[in-house]
C-alpha cells in the first residue's frame, strides 16, 4: 500500500517515524511524500503542548470527509504521544478512524495496517512489555535507509522518570528504561559501515542513561567512551540533558573524547527559585549557574542552548526578569522559548493556568529579545574564524538561489561541532561532506561564510 506519514513533535518522534518507514519498507509498502496519493495515511504525534494536538486536530477532520467521499479505500491513523495520551477518546470522536498506537507499538503497524484494511480498527496502547518490543526495533533498524546521508539518531533510553509538573512525557512515553550498552555500540556499527560519520545520542534526558548487569555498571560517561571508540566515527552528539544529572564525569568525556562534540542542550525551564519549586525541576537558579560555570572551565569553548517556559502558574514579573536575566548569564547560542499550556494528567494541570495568553504572548517575545541579543553577540564572536562544516544540503532560503552568478553552485546549509548553523555557497555535490569555512558575518541565529578553498 502506499503511505504517508507526517511527522510532528521532537527528534524522538523523527527517530520514531525513520524506525517506521524502515519495518513499513520492509513489510512491502511504498512511502509516498503526497497524502493525495495515499491509500493510508499516518500521523506521528506529540502531546507536550496543546498546539502540536491541535496541528493533528486540524488533519483529521479533513482527511475523514475526504475518505467518506473517496471512491477508493482510504485508511487513516494517529500514533504516538496523543495516540497514548487520549487513547480511546480519539475513535470516540472521530468516525471512520481505522488506527490508534501508542509510540511503543512500532513493530506492529504493519499488522495493525492489514486488520484496518480488512474491516477492522486496530487499537493499541503500550503497556509494561514494550520495553522489549522498543529495543528490537532499533535494533532492526534499516541502516541503509538514511533521511540524512551523513547523520543519524540513536536512541539510548525510552521514557522518564523525573516528573515535571508540566510534562506529560512519563505518562505518554512511560517510566526511563535504558538500553543495553553493547546493542547501542553495534547499532552505531552499522551505521557508521552505512555511510554515517555523526551520531546523535538520544533519549528524554539522556544524561541519565545507566545500564545494570552481573555486578556491571555503565554510566552515561561510560557509554560516551564505548561508542566514541566507534571506528570512521568523526561527531559524537547527544540531546536532551537534565541539569540534576550532569555530573563531571560526563563534562571530562566532553573534554578528553575526541570525537565528541561540545555542544549541550541544558534545558533551564525558568530562572526563578519560586517556578521552578513548583515545576518540581529539583534544582535552583544558583545550582543551575554553578553547572554553567563548571561546564565552561571543564569543556573549553562549550557551546550552550537552553529552554524556557513563560506564563508557568504563579509566574510573575519578578519570575520573568529572573529568566531574562539567566539568559544573559548562560550566554546561551541560542534557547528554545515557550508558552505554558496545561497539560491533563500532569501535576501543573491542578493549578490556576492564572497568566492570559496576553502575557505569556508578551513574555515569550520578551525572552526570544534577550535572546536574540545574547545570540547575536555568541555568534559575532565567530567571525573572522575558520570552523569545520558538516554540508547537510541546501539552505532553506531559495530565494537566494537565483543570485549566485555560477551553474551548478547553491546557497549550502551545514553545521559546525558547537551546533552552529552555517551558510555558505559551494557545488550541489557537497552534502554531507565536511568543508573549511571562514565565518565573514553574523545574525542571531546563523553564521555566514565563504569556503576556504573558494
Amino acid at each position: 500500500m502506499r503511505i504517508y506519514l507526517e511527522t510532528m513533535g521532537c527528534q524522538m518522534n523523527r527517530l520514531d517515524s525513520e524506525l517506521l518507514t524502515g519495518v513499513l519498507r520492509a513489510a512491502g509498502h511504498e512511502m509516498v511524500a503526497d497524502p493525495r496519493q495515499a491509500e493510508v495515511l499516518l500521523y506521528n504525534t506529540c502531546s507536550v503542548r496543546q498546539h502540536a494536538e491541535d496541528k493533528v486536530h486540524s488533519r483529521l477532520g479533513p482527511d475523514l470527509r475526504r475518505k467518506a467521499d473517496s471512491h477508493r479505500p482510504i485508511l487513516v491513523g494517529v500514533l504516538g504521544c496523543m495516540a497514548q495520551r487520549l487513547g480511546s477518546l480519539l475513535p470516540a470522536r472521530y468516525t471512520g478512524l481505522d488506527l490508534v498506537a501508542g509510540p511503543g507499538q512500532l513493530a506492529h503497524i504493519p499488522a495493525m495496517i492489514a486488520q484496518a484494511a480488512a474491516g477492522k480498527p486496530a487499537f493499541a496502547l503500550d503497556g509494561a512489555d514494550c520495553a522489549e518490543d522498543f529495543d528490537a526495533i532499533d535494533l532492526a533498524r534499516d541502516a541503509s535507509f538514511a533521511p540524512q546521508r551523513s547523520q543519524a539518531f540513536v536512541r539510548i533510553t525510552r521514557g522518564c522518570n523525573k516528573r515535571c509538573a508540566y510534562c506529560v512525557v512519563p505518562a505518554v512515553r512511560g517510566p526511563e528504561v535504558s538500553r543495553r550498552p553493547e546493542h547501542i555500540v553495534e547499532e552505531v556499527r552499522r551505521l557508521i559501515d552505512a555511510g554515517r560519520s555523526q551520531i546523535t545520542l538520544l533519549g528524554q534526558t539522556v544524561n541519565s542513561y545507566r545500564w545494570a548487569e552481573a555486578g556491571r555498571t555503565v554510566r552515561f560517561s561510560d557509554l560516551l567512551a564505548m561508542v566514541s571508540g566507534v571506528p570512521g566515527l568523526r561527531r559524537l552528539r547527544f540531546v536532551t540533558s537534565h541539569p540534576i544529572d550532569f555530573g563531571d564525569d560526563v563534562l571530562a568525556a566532553m573534554r578528553d573524547l575526541p570525537n565528541v562534540c561540545p555542544y549541550i542542550h541544558l534545558p533551564a525551564q525558568s530562572g526563578s527559585d519560586a517556578v521552578l519549586k513548583r515545576m518540581d525541576r529539583r534544582y535552583t537558579r544558583s545550582q543551575y549557574d554553578e553547572l554553567v560555570d563548571r561546564c565552561r572551565r571543564i569543556v573549553p569553548g562549550v557551546v550552550l542552548a537552553g529552554d524556557f517556559i513563560v506564563g508557568f502558574p504563579g509566574e510573575t514579573d519578578a519570575d520573568q526578569a529572573a529568566s531574562a536575566e539567566l539568559i544573559r548569564h548562560s550566554a546561551y547560542k541560542n534557547c528554545f522559548v515557550f508558552k505554558y499550556s496545561p497539560r491533563e494528567g500532569t501535576a501543573a494541570a491542578q493549578m490556576p493556568d492564572d497568566v492570559s495568553p496576553t502575557v505569556k504572548r508578551q513574555r515569550n517575545h520578551e525572552l526570544l529579545a534577550v535572546q536574540r541579543e545574547v545570540g547575536l553577540a555568541h555568534h559575532a564572536g565567530y567571525v573572522g574564524r575558520e570552523l569545520e562544516v558538516l554540508t547537510e544540503g541546501p539552505s532553506r532560503r531559495v530565494d537566494k538561489q537565483a543570485r549566485l552568478p555560477q551553474p551548478g553552485r547553491m546557497q549550502l546549509v551545514g553545521r559546525t561541532v558547537g551546533d552552529h548553523i552555517v551558510v555558505f555557497d559551494g557545488p550541489i555535490d557537497l552534502a554531507g561532506q565536511y568543508v573549511r569555512v571562514r565565518i565573514t558575518g553574523a545574525t542571531s541565529l546563523t553564521l555566514f561564510g565563504q569556503r576556504c578553498d573558494d
